[in-house]
């Protein structure tokens, strides 16, 4: 000890007696191994030799007037720190188990030398990240203290929940106080739209029969007194009804092959199959003047006297801003969607259409087998339409939960919350769904979640009148959004039974959709998982659950018009569920799922969840971009029948087929890119997956008025520029050429060429990679 103490006076001179104490601890894996260092005045200490000699801390004394010594230790100190900031850094894309990364804690006494001021600095790293497994038992557990149905139930019963009505504006303020309780409060925000809606006017609507010799109005019902279909034509019409079944283009070109005649018609329509606004354009386009539709027992188990609920617009969004955002209407001249119909439209009930099957009769009904009495020539129908227009103001409300990497990139949850009726399967479900799993993540951040990237919460309102909120949102912000949104989850329809689950959306998202339901328990067969249960019935999973995409629905806005990676999921049963209905109620929907809703909802929960989960923390995105190149050669295929027709007026298929192939070779080079990367290096990886997530945006069509035709993509899009349109075209080519503008369908075929082949070529990444063999 007196050997140490006499080596350290000979160093630092015998004067020596200034010095401050600085502490680290080091603790790793249990070892709670200290090294102090102290620098502190005390002329007459005599503790350095007995602490040196414990090997538990060292005293340094410099000379007053010497100050190379306190730069060499002042060096050493900093080296150490560098040492711990380094390591920091190290660990920092991990996500930790529990608690901040590193904990910083001042002000700690040291028991040994309380006579000495000090300050002892404590350095904490203990990482332990967290694996899939974790972030699944965690979502899992927290769903497992959820109460959907009190949510459900909380959100139905604020009646009068129409767009831009009182009881709109109410839930809205309840949500933003939800997400406020959940989320950081400058994380919650809301924007506002003045929409333009067709509502009632103060005159009703009426259905007479009219007769040579007599008029006898149709009695709609009380329950339907306020019943009608947003933006239909204004006006009276009059003319004979014509049965067309579900009102698709194949039912009316049955009708025209029967020789009965449409033009001039009232049609009568069932509804289901196709939304309501199709059926309209479909008449509209054979010449009718009207259409009445309802719905039939053999679809519905409904209440005869009820009445469906449902917009005639052939759009989403304020169809009197058309391509542009609904912010203010007083920055924009007056326009109108093409849309918009130019006929009559109405909702009755089953025991209205029975009444005027048994009355006049129906031309066309025996082609269905439809039982109606003998048509009555002398008799007509008479609609007459009152509805006005009025500008009401709504409110989409968000709520975020940021990324710790990539906040910039975000998945969109999106729910509608308005409702025309009770609405619980159409809107309360969904709502709660929303909060729910705003109030999962939110927790899980609490405990240790790091996502990589961040989590929007949107309550969309307009819903019954078009998608109005999401669409006028994605058109206020279409510049950017594509560049910033991975994929959006439509949480509208989740639940409306419990048997069978089914998916419609973007082909990008089927494979993580797979190995989401892979994960879950099946409600209605505990035994197995909703992809085991899918898979055991036909086959083939996708085959199973798959189903075609709903025009009327946020999935479709986000996919067709703001070119954004889109899904919308649900549990169903095989029967009909009575959405758009006085009888979309709590029980209803508790029926519909055998008793069981909050399992169900619970299960639905967990399939987003884990998909969200899986897109927010991956390196890459888990975004299939091989699979449009699989899906446009079913296409090629089909319009390559066609090659004869194409050849006799100089047109060839070589091109669209060599842009299908440089999109192939496009994709596999990235998979290539990709596989040979370290795809822990964070802007590496941000390249890639920015050309990622573009596919589904390059499969909009550049060539096409965003005005005219909204739905720009070339796979589910509507339109002639659309693939589908394409053959269509190309169809009706072979059966009457004089019924086809050739010019207009060989610019449409080289548009869609040349859409592929730009899409190719942005997958490439660099233009210097790409190639073009034109």
């Amino acid at each position: 000890m007196d050997r140490a103490r006499n080596a350290i006076s000979i160093l630092f001179g015998a004067e020596a007696r200034s010095y401050t104490r600085f502490s680290l601890t080091r603790r790793t894996d249990g070892d709670g191994s200290r090294v102090e260092m102290k620098l502190a005045e005390n002329e007459n200490d005599e503790e350095m030799g007995d602490a040196m000699a414990d090997g538990m801390e060292t005293r340094i004394e410099k000379p007053q007037n010497s100050y190379k010594p306190l730069c060499y230790l002042m060096a050493a100190v900093l080296l150490i720190l560098i040492g711990f900031l380094v390591g920091y850094l190290a660990f920092r894309g991990q996500t930790p188990r529990e608690g901040p990364p590193i904990s910083y804690l001042t002000g700690e006494e040291d028991q040994a030398d309380n006579d000495e001021d000090e300050i002892t600095t404590e350095i904490e790293t203990e990482f332990q990240p967290l694996y899939f497994s974790n972030l699944k038992k965690m979502l899992q557990d927290n769903l497992g203290s959820s109460s959907m149905l009190s949510k459900i139930r909380e959100v139905s019963e604020i009646s009068n929940r129409v767009t831009g009505s009182s009881g709109d504006l109410t839930i809205t303020q309840a949500i933003r106080q939800e997400l406020l309780k959940t989320l950081d409060p400058h994380n919650v925000w809301f924007d506002t739209h003045y929409v333009t809606l067709q509502v009632n006017g103060k005159s009703p609507n009426r259905i007479t029969i009219v007769g040579n010799s007599s008029n006898e109005e149709v009695n709609l019902g009380n329950k339907n007194s306020e019943i009608y279909c947003p933006y239909s034509a204004v006006n009276n019409f009059m003319g004979k009804l014509v049965y067309a079944n579900y009102g698709t283009e194949d039912d009316f070109k049955r009708l025209t092959n029967s020789k009965v005649m449409v033009n001039g018609s009232v049609v009568i329509v069932r509804a289901g199959k196709i939304n309501f606004a199709e059926k309209v354009l479909n008449a509209e386009k054979m010449k009718a003047g009207g259409v009445l539709i309802y719905p039939d027992p053999e679809d519905y188990d409904l209440n005869e006297e009820l009445a469906m609920f449902g917009h005639v617009h052939f759009g989403l969004g304020d169809p009197r801003t058309p391509g542009f955002p609904s912010f203010n209407h007083t920055q924009f001249p007056p326009t109108k969607s093409s849309g918009l119909p130019g006929i009559l439209a109405h909702s009755i009930s089953a025991a209205a259409a029975n009444y005027l099957f048994s009355k006049i009769g129906a031309a066309g009904a025996l082609l269905w087998g439809k039982a109606v009495s003998e048509v009555a020539d002398d008799k007509q129908v008479r609609m007459e339409i009152n509805n006005v227009e009025a500008v009401r103001e709504m409110h989409n409300v968000f709520g975020v939960i940021k990324g710790f990497e990539e906040p910039d990139h975000y998945v969109v949850i999106g729910a509608q919350r308005d409702s025309y009726g009770p609405g619980v399967a159409k809107s309360g479900v969904g709502t709660a769904l929303l909060l729910e799993l705003a109030r999962v993540f939110s927790k899980m951040v609490k405990d240790g979640f790091r996502p990589r990237r961040s989590i929007i919460f949107a309550s969309w309102s307009g819903g019954d009148f078009g998608t109005i909120g999401a669409t006028e949102w994605l058109e206020g912000y279409m510049s950017v959004l594509h560049l910033k949104v991975c994929a959006y989850f439509g949480l509208d329809g989740a639940v409306l039974g419990a048997k069978n689950f089914k998916m419609y959306g973007s082909s990008m998202l089927h494979n993580l959709i797979r190995e989401s339901i892979s994960e879950v328990k099946s409600p209605s067969s505990p035994d197995q998982t909703i992809y085991e249960k899918a898979e055991a019935t036909v086959g083939n999973w996708l085959e199973a659950i798959f189903q075609q995409m709903p025009m009327d629905t946020s999935v479709y806005a986000f996919l067709a018009i703001g070119g954004i990676p889109a899904v919308g999921l649900s549990f169903t049963e095989d029967e009909n569920y009575p959405l758009n209905t006085a009888d979309d109620t709590l029980n209803t929907l508790n029926s519909f799922a055998g008793n069981k809703l909050e399992i169900v909802c619970r299960a639905m929960a967990e399939v987003i969840g884990i998909a969200v989960i899986k897109i927010i923390n991956h390196h890459q995105l888990p975004l299939d971009f091989h699979k449009y190149a699989e899906e446009l050669l079913t296409y090629t295929n089909q319009i390559q029948d066609y090659a004869s027709e194409l050849q006799a007026r100089g047109l060839t298929t070589q091109w669209l087929f060599s842009a299908r192939g440089d999109l192939i070779r496009a994709a596999n080079r990235l998979q290539s890119e990709i596989d040979s990367s370290d795809m822990n290096n964070i802007l590496l990886c941000r390249t890639y997956n920015n050309r990622i997530m573009r596919v589904e945006y390059n499969f909009l069509s550049p060539y096409v008025s965003i005005e005219s035709c909204p739905y720009r993509h070339l796979l589910y899009g509507k339109g002639h520029h659309t693939l589908n349109g394409i053959v269509g075209q190309l169809k009706l080519l072979r059966m009457n050429p004089d019924l086809v503008d050739f010019n207009m369908t060989r610019n449409y075929l080289a548009f869609a060429t040349w859409t592929i082949q730009g899409a190719a070529n942005a997958l490439n990444g660099d233009v210097w990679t790409s190639s073009n063999s034109f």
